[in-house]
């Protein structure tokens, strides 16, 4: 009996021992987020929703805009957070040295369940995922207002050319309104006229910006100043509100809820701002989408930085493993939630899309899949510079379209120059 009485001790403290250690495994963490300034309800309430269900504290660091210049500047200094939603796209991701910063997440279950072909052009670098996208990809076009397009009988526009008759119409039909409403004051918004009159020349050579990761051609070329050139003709045609300079995205927004603009070119990112600022009611009274290039009606994809996430490398093992599950959970047991909470379209396989999704990204989405392509920066392999801030420059009447080309043209020399890129 003793004997016995020893084995039941020696299981119980075996069981005790083992209850401990997973105790202690499981002791709460607080770990660090860093987003930007337009990231969603819904994505704010994952972080949330994942710390009620493990336990554990996420503290969210939010940066101001210019986000990306912001994060990077503060990443250069050595600083790390524990999880880091940022762009997905090539020229952003390469600025953070991935194969030295971020953990390599080729291991984790979401990667087989991704929509095929994604992750191939979104979080990966030298063919190794190092981000888990979460969001569906934004489309890239215009954002218009029924009300006034049915009030003055206007049609879409599929062309450039049809654009800018669309704008005389406008100006001519109720000159109060801003045919064309852009937040340049916000400085970003100002880049987004230009992406989509490129669409056209990426889907007339698909390899283009393999092109131009290969110094086999350069922004300074006629193919990208034209579209460059397009900005400009639009805000010298009186097409762009007046106050361009002064004007917010959330002025974007607005305008298009309240009627005091016709158009908006942006990502299908502002549609998470008007469902946390207005209602999805609100929207499909109000807001349409529609997709437009040059010559035709493609519109672009891109992953951005509030809907995919890196799990640093920060010497904390604890935490380089609490960021990993995070990122399970996100792309798993959590990741319905977050559709239902955000409203969008699936991009983890096996889950359905919610009721209640925007008209505007119903249609978005019809675009994306009868004729797209992927934007410029999606497969661009170094940076090339403060994009909107030479835009801005052009507008004000400081640079020329082909000086806008030239500075961008420099910039991605110096930064392939830097990383070693073939060729340069």
């Amino acid at each position: 009996m003793r004997l016995r009485g020893a084995a039941v001790s020696m299981a119980a403290l075996t069981l005790a021992l083992s209850l401990g250690a997973t105790v202690a495994a499981q002791d709460p963490l607080t770990l660090t987020a860093w987003i930007g300034p337009n990231t969603s309800e819904a994505q704010k309430k994952q972080l949330t929703d994942w710390g009620l269900a493990t336990g554990n504290t996420v503290e969210i660091e939010v940066f101001p805009l210019p986000f990306e210049q912001n994060v990077l500047t503060k990443w250069a200094t050595g600083e790390r957070p524990d999880l880091l939603f940022f762009h997905a796209i090539g020229n952003w991701l390469v600025q953070l040295d991935p194969e030295t910063n971020l953990q390599d997440l080729s291991g984790q279950p979401f990667v087989s369940r991704t929509i095929p072909g994604l992750l191939d052009k979104a979080g990966s670098y030298n063919g190794k995922p190092y981000a888990a996208v979460l969001n569906y990809p934004y489309l890239d076009g215009v954002f218009y207002s029924k009300p006034i397009f049915e009030r003055l009988g206007l049609e879409k526009p599929t062309t450039y050319a049809e654009l800018l008759e669309t704008c005389d119409a406008i100006k001519a039909g109720d000159p109060s309104i801003a045919p064309i409403y852009t937040g340049g004051g916000d400085v970003w918004p100002v880049q987004v006229p230009a992406f989509v009159m490129w669409n056209d020349a990426l889907k007339a050579d698909p390899d283009l910006i393999g092109k131009v990761n290969r110094n086999e051609a350069s922004f300074a070329d006629p193919v990208f100043v034209d579209g460059i050139a397009k900005v400009k003709e639009l805000q010298d045609r009186g097409c762009l509100n007046t106050d361009v300079l002064t004007a917010t995205h959330a002025g974007e927004q607005e305008a298009l809820i309240t009627g005091t603009a016709a158009m908006v070119f942006q990502g299908s990112w502002i549609l998470d701002g008007m469902k946390d600022g207005y209602g999805i009611p609100a929207m499909d009274e109000n807001v349409g989408f529609f997709g437009l290039s040059t010559d035709s009606d493609v519109t672009s994809w891109q992953t951005v930085g509030t809907g995919s996430v890196y799990a640093p490398l920060t010497g904390d093992a604890a935490k380089e493993a609490a960021a990993l599950d995070y990122i399970d959970w996100a792309t798993g047991e959590g990741y319905g939630t977050f559709l239902d909470d955000s409203k969008q379209f699936p991009v983890i396989t096996g889950f359905e899309v919610p009721e209640g999704v925007p008209q505007a990204a119903v249609e978005a989405n019809a675009a994306f899949l009868a004729n797209s392509v992927p934007q410029f920066q999606q497969t661009l392999e170094a940076a090339y510079g403060p994009f909107e801030t030479y835009l801005n420059e052009m507008i004000v009447g400081t640079k020329t379209p082909q000086e806008v080309g030239d500075a961008l043209d420099e910039q991605f020399t110096l930064s392939a120059e830097d990383i070693g890129l073939p060729g340069f």
